[in-house]
């Protein structure tokens, strides 16, 4: 069967579990949610466009080799029960609480954002983005309190230390290109497409709701506890294996007339409202035609009943369909909200994302949604790990590179402290440059001499017999892949 028979397949039953789900809300439901129900309605009317741009999405996304992986947001601890105003809270109960979905982007000045999901439930100094298998952090305890109480934050991160025989290849989620413009925003859409549009919302859910109920469990497999307190340490390893596989695309149509108001929770931005349609057979045809070399992974949608809280935060990706063909998908927003209506249909509120990445922007982002004081904590963080980076390089003679991935590994509180805590690792660093050195020099091939230091910086592990030995590796390989 073709694409376009498949496509034309899947826009005939978001048609008709929207109509169907529409049907069956009628009046008895509140202001909001009717008009999700209206939304939907008019989405239902426009199938023809739907169908045009889920093509020109579908086929641009595997055209690219499908690189649109979203982001997996968690802290590394989570707190048992939620206190507020001294009630006790609803207690953790399963892993989807605790990950969220989101987008790790690259401003024009060279820092990276997280604009994506947060869980009301997240604890500790750590928070990760995990993308691709790479990680992401912001260090400190007002960062990641602060964090919860919105649904959608924009925070600053430091990119983690790659490892040995990683590449450094960055992918940018960047917007959709117009019908006549380069790139296109979501407040210019009206004016470029005013009619509906189908699109794509690449997750991760389905690896989960695919594990045994008992492994979904906290405290359980992949939550256990320590000193009172929930440790996410191993569901963070796992978010990071699970990312480097592709994701699962769930099915969006999505309106582009007027924006919705919607609350997160304490400020009011403009968002856009979409539908989207998890039933088992759609979304396992739409699967199937990206991921094709496991078809056990679109088998698991089945096991997808409704949203779950861990989609917030999943990035909307959409390709015009235009006159002169189909443009370049992009992202046009992160979900914020949902609504299950009817059946397998749930209503979306997506808020969309700056045209221009600068700092500025994702700055004035944050402070439309009412987390100015998270993007705040989150940027002295960094700046702060920025000055230490450069006191080590200073002091110690050791490189930007290393000074960088032993921030990873150290607690980001006074610069004074962090200069101490840092310390062994920059002794533990020479004392291997010295080993490798004496290593080169017993084995007569000076020409491996180059490789030492980056060697020693690729390598780096807490553990220091670890180091050494996939240091004298590395200096002794013939892989160029280990210092590339």
């Amino acid at each position: 069967m073709s694409i376009s028979s498949i496509l034309s397949e899947i826009a005939q039953g978001i048609e008709k579990a929207i109509s169907d789900a529409a049907s069956e809300v009628g009046q008895a439901l509140s202001d909001a949610v009717g008009a999700a129900s209206a939304v939907g309605s008019e989405i239902s009317q426009d199938i023809e466009n739907i169908t045009n741009t889920l093509g020109c999405t579908v086929q641009g996304m595997k055209d690219s080799g499908y690189t649109y992986y979203p982001a997996l947001g968690v802290a590394n601890t989570a707190i048992l029960y939620e206190y507020i105003n001294g009630e006790q809270g609803p207690k953790v109960s399963n892993i989807f609480q605790l990950f969220r979905h989101g987008v790790i982007i690259e401003s024009a000045e060279g820092n990276y954002y997280y604009v994506g999901g947060a869980s009301p439930y997240w604890d500790g100094k750590d928070f990760l983005a995990i993308r691709g298998g790479e990680y992401f952090l912001v260090k400190g305890e007002n960062v990641v309190k602060s964090m919860r109480k919105a649904n959608i934050v924009v925070v600053r991160l430091k990119r983690g230390h790659l490892g040995r025989g990683i590449e450094e290849h960055w992918q940018q989620p960047n917007p959709p290109e117009g019908c006549s413009t380069p790139v296109i925003g979501w407040f210019e859409t009206a004016a470029e497409n005013s009619r509906d549009a189908g699109g794509v919302m690449p997750n991760y859910l389905p690896y989960y709701t695919d594990y045994p109920f008992h492994a979904l469990k906290v405290p359980g497999i992949l939550v256990d506890v320590s000193d009172d307190k929930l440790s996410a340490t191993i569901l963070k390893e796992n978010l990071k294996g699970i990312s480097d596989q592709p994701p699962v695309p769930f099915i969006v149509a999505r309106t582009v007339g007027t924006p919705f108001q919607q609350k997160n929770p304490n400020a009011v931005i403009n968002g856009m409202m979409a539908v989207a349609v998890l039933d088992s057979q759609l979304q396992e045809k739409l699967c199937n035609l990206f991921i094709t070399q496991d078809k056990r992974i679109c088998g698991t949608l089945s096991t997808v009943k409704g949203f779950s809280d861990a989609l917030i935060g999943a990035p909307v990706f959409t390709a015009y369909s235009c006159l002169s063909g189909c443009k370049e998908p992009g992202i046009v927003g992160v979900v914020a909200s949902a609504t299950q209506l009817a059946g397998p249909v749930v209503s979306l509120v997506l808020v969309p994302l700056p045209t221009a990445y600068t700092d500025q922007a994702f700055e004035q982002l944050a402070s439309a949604l009412g987390v100015q004081d998270v993007f705040n904590e989150s940027v002295r963080a960094l700046e702060k790990v920025n000055g230490v980076i450069l006191s080590l390089h200073d002091k110690y003679n050791v490189s930007y590179t290393f000074a960088s991935a032993v921030m990873d590994y150290v607690e980001w509180d006074s610069e004074e402290q962090m200069m101490t805590d840092a310390k062994p690792y920059v002794e533990n660093y020479h004392k291997l440059v010295e080993t490798l050195r004496a290593h080169v020099e017993r084995e007569g091939d000076p020409s491996r001499a180059d490789r030492i230091e980056r060697c020693a910086e690729i390598t780096f592990y807490e553990d220091y017999d670890c180091w050494e030995y996939d240091a004298l590796e590395c200096v002794d390989s013939t892989n160029d892949s280990w210092w590339r």
